[in-house]
């Protein structure tokens, strides 16, 4: 539930977080970055945390059978086999 005294609003640096998640996810995917920020909205974009097998931490992305890997500085595709390129 929402805290009515709007504490639980995102803090400011919050916002240039978000904004370049979005950002690389509308490149992760090839579209624009106001259709990126409608598909998560609607909740047609998936996201998780996760780390690679060196530690690194990522986003996981997933829209429609599309997927990407999106960690700071980088964006990765899975290879043919579905499996991430490194």
């Amino acid at each position: 539930m929402a805290d009515p005294t709007g504490n639980d609003a995102p803090k400011p640096e919050m916002h240039a977080e978000i904004a370049a998640l979005i950002g690389a996810i509308a490149k992760a995917f090839d579209i624009p970055e106001a259709e990126a920020i409608t598909a998560v909205e609607r909740g047609a974009i998936a996201m998780d945390f996760g780390r690679d097998e060196s530690g690194n931490p990522f986003v996981a992305a997933k829209l429609g059978e599309q997927t990407a890997r999106i960690y700071q500085g980088a964006i990765k595709h899975p290879k043919s086999g579905g499996s991430p390129a490194e």
